[in-house]
């Protein structure tokens, strides 16, 4: 799709009116060309990682045994994984206990079903506060938990209703490079990954919604890049 000139510099300011971007932070994105938006590089983007790939995913001890299943992940303040959190295994489905755990921690165990991490035999207690971090405050920057985001409706910034957050990328080091964004079968449907821009700006994890930096369907189109699920297949995890 080209853009017109207008288009171009009417995007170009919405990304400099927000800090947040600042998009020389992420690996994903592919330098700004003169005259276009900064897109997401496809490359670094297919060899992340789907957030939705890991939540219900089987969490096993150093020995093997099962542990629980990861329920959330914890995401920081400059965009890094920095724990998971994890459900203890109860009866009927009910968790015995909900830990969190440090991402230094969890190997994601590339080619097999379920992930480890750092818990002992059964009969050592895990010393793992749910709450250590900042993602219970008000204010931002803080934490906060991926499923804070995932589900929420997507706007532009004249309140347009554009998608729905389906999904978000990780790349191989723990950090979110990309937004999921799924399309309505009005709007002719598919899936569109957005640069992740921080949470200094525009969005915060408390919002009802999470807005992106464009004013028109057009401009959004232009700038996200449609995903090809496939593409996802040589993954790390």
């Amino acid at each position: 799709m080209t853009l017109s000139r207008i288009e171009a510099l009417t995007i170009m300011a919405a990304m400099l009116v927000s800090p947040a971007l600042a998009q020389q932070q992420n690996p994903a994105v592919q330098p700004q060309l003169e005259g276009q938006v900064s897109q997401l590089s496809p490359d670094a983007l297919y060899k992340g990682w789907r957030a939705q790939r890991l939540l219900g995913q089987a969490v096993v001890r150093k020995s093997g045994d099962a542990a629980g299943t990861v329920c959330d992940l914890i995401v920081d303040a400059d965009g890094r994984l920095a724990a998971i959190v994890m459900e203890g295994g109860g009866a009927l489905g009910i968790p015995d206990a909900v830990y969190r755990i440090p991402w230094g921690e969890v190997d994601l165990t590339p080619g097999q079903d379920g992930i480890k991490a750092g818990l002992a035999d059964n009969s050592e207690k895990p010393q793992y506060g749910l709450f250590p971090g900042s993602e219970g405050v008000s204010t931002v920057p803080r934490e906060f938990r991926l499923t804070e985001l995932l589900g929420d409706y997507a706007r532009l910034q004249t309140g347009y209703g554009y998608g729905y957050v389906s999904d978000a990328v990780f790349d191989i080091s723990g950090r979110l490079i990309a937004v999921l964004i799924s399309r309505d079968a009005a709007s002719m449907g598919g899936t569109y990954a957005f640069p992740y821009p921080g949470t200094t700006g525009r969005w915060d994890p408390g919002a009802s919604y999470y807005g992106l930096p464009f004013v028109t369907d057009s401009q959004a189109q232009a700038a996200g890049l449609r995903i090809d699920p496939k593409q996802f297949a040589g993954s790390a995890f």
